[in-house]
């Protein structure tokens, strides 16, 4: 994982992020209501996970665990009640650590962690309380908040499961449970600074885990 980002690039984070979950919405909110239905879902969640080697010392580095947020998009697939098209966007602001036996280390550094997936979910269609599964890949995007370090973008993919629970036809509860895998492909640097970068990984996949909570708006 390489994260490095300039100073004035890393403020335009939450902007750009705030910006494109605008559009989305608008646009879900300005589509026609056809044969497909849409749920807006905002959610609370809490992630786990994203433990790697670093090749040049040993050491195990992982995220903390820390509370994320975000937004979900389902669109009713047409002739099939059962399945949904999810735009899946979330945001964890994490540490990164070196895990010295019994003992962590100081933080190496702040990082924002953000998904950006698109995929699927496939559950029951009818009743107040509908269990799915879920599929989704896209982008995992990694921006360290230290100046002078670049952030990384890697392609990632999800699977899950979950239940909705509606409370009227409008408006309703979503729980969900996911597994994030992040491809690295063996080695490399990460936190690179002109060439230079903190951690060299050692391994293929970064392994994330995330339950959620979120108020279901359907129309």
């Amino acid at each position: 994982m390489h994260f490095g980002a300039e100073k004035e690039g890393q403020s335009m984070q939450p902007r750009i992020f705030h910006l494109f979950v605008g559009i989305l919405i608008g646009m879900a909110m300005t589509t026609p209501a056809m044969a497909a239905e849409f749920e807006i879902t905002p959610f609370a969640g809490y992630t786990a996970g994203g433990e790697f080697t670093n090749a040049s010392t040993g050491n195990t580095l992982s995220f903390d665990e820390t509370s994320s947020y975000g937004i979900m998009l389902d669109f009713r697939q047409a002739g099939d009640a059962d399945a949904w098209i999810e735009v899946y966007l979330s945001r964890q602001q994490t540490k990164l650590k070196a895990d010295q036996g019994l003992f962590t280390g100081n933080p190496l550094l702040d990082v924002n962690v953000e998904y950006y997936h698109i995929g699927g979910t496939y559950g029951q269609a009818t009743g107040k309380i509908r269990p799915f599964v879920v599929g989704t890949f896209g982008a995992t995007h990694m921006v360290p908040k230290q100046e002078g370090l670049d952030s990384e973008t890697k392609f990632s993919l999800s699977l899950g499961g979950g239940v909705k629970m509606y409370l009227t036809e409008h408006v309703g509860i979503r729980l969900d449970a996911r597994w994030f895998g992040t491809l690295f492909n063996g080695s490399g640097g990460v936190f690179c600074s002109n060439g230079a970068c903190l951690v060299t990984v050692q391994g293929d996949v970064l392994s994330q885990f995330t339950a959620n909570a979120g108020i279901i708006l359907a129309f």
